[in-house]
């Protein structure tokens, strides 16, 4: 059962989207069976762009049925049990951030967006640059450009899933950021911060007497 506590809004799943560059493409593969292949993306101009060979098992099993589902997680923080239980194991438990994509995949020819959706996955994995701007009327791109197959996501259903201990009441909120403080592990100051932004404001306005 889906909690409605941990659901994203569109504006969350798209700002984790364009932080992330790496998920996980399912698909129908030629033999029938589901295939899961791991990929590097970018998310531009609202979609989701992926590159490749344009041959090869993903580009045949997607020309033969193209829906697919798109899958991007990021774990920040493994909860221990203790955090806020001393002895049952059934409060340990993962904070993280999940978006999952349902859709169609179409191909791109045209270079100018192949150009452009390329340029923006290089400035998200390379963005100390170090190479010529990907440019469709630049002659040094133009071979690599027709050669390389992109792939574009056209969403139909899009879910986003972050889970930072909405459910859990205030004292063991509380447990759980001091346990996250003390450990300070990678993962632990981004776990605990998340945790805060959600916290419901308390309405401190002092009532004016009349």
């Amino acid at each position: 059962m889906r909690r409605s506590e941990f659901e994203a809004n569109i504006a969350e799943c798209e700002a984790f989207l364009a932080e992330r560059n790496d998920g996980v493409l399912a698909f129908a593969g030629e033999d029938g069976w589901p295939k899961a292949v791991p990929l590097n993306y970018v998310w531009h101009n609202g979609s989701v762009y992926f590159h490749g060979s344009k041959k090869g098992e993903k580009m045949n099993g997607l020309a033969a049925d193209p829906r697919a589902e798109f899958v991007v997680y990021e774990a920040h923080a493994f909860i221990p049990s203790y955090f806020s239980d001393p002895y049952l194991a059934c409060p340990a438990t993962v904070f993280f951030r999940s978006v999952r994509i349902r859709g169609e995949i179409e191909q791109v020819e045209d270079a100018a967006e192949k150009a452009a959706a390329l340029g923006a996955l290089m400035r998200s994995m390379q963005p100390e640059g170090g190479h010529a701007p990907i440019d469709a009327g630049d002659p040094r791109y133009a071979a690599s450009l027709r050669g390389v197959a992109l792939m574009r996501l056209v969403a139909k259903e899009t879910t986003g899933k972050f889970k930072f201990g909405q459910n859990l009441s205030e004292p063991k909120r509380d447990r759980v950021l001091e346990g996250l403080e003390q450990r300070d592990r990678p993962g632990d100051e981004r776990a605990a911060a998340e945790i805060r932004a959600r916290i419901p404001q308390k309405d401190d306005r002092v009532k004016r007497q009349t």
